[in-house]
């Protein structure tokens, strides 16, 4: 795990700020330390995976084809980050964050379901 997030992260700086696969990177990165913070409990992890994430999302603004996806992997890491502190703040963006990405995949979408279960696991 260590190594693919070396590589992750190598693969990082090959792309500037403005090239197209500069999101995928930063998500890819952004997972792979979620699961080191699932796997070791290392909050470092998951505050990094937060702030790939951020990064992410700003390069696919509204009406960006992974949008939704970016928005679903912040707030699950939120959650995570949530039950860990339990800071009200993360929650309640994971939450809109959730409602964001659903909006964005009506009926028939293949993610909506996942988008359920995951708003639905925040507000419990």
């Amino acid at each position: 795990m260590d190594e693919a997030i070396a590589l992750y992260r190598s693969a990082l700086d090959l792309f500037p700020a403005n090239h197209p696969y500069r999101p995928n990177s930063l998500s890819d990165l952004a997972l792979c330390l979620h699961e080191r913070y699932r796997k070791y409990d290392t909050i470092a992890d998951l505050e990094e995976a937060i702030m790939f994430d951020r990064a992410a999302l700003k390069l696919r603004p509204f009406g960006h084809r992974d949008h939704g996806k970016s928005l679903s992997n912040l707030a699950i890491h939120l959650t995570d980050r949530f039950l860990k502190n339990g800071s009200d703040a993360d929650i309640d963006e994971a939450i809109l964050l959730h409602r964001s990405a659903l909006d964005l995949r009506p009926y028939g979408h293949p993610r909506r379901l996942n988008s359920i279960r995951w708003l639905s696991f925040a507000l419990w």
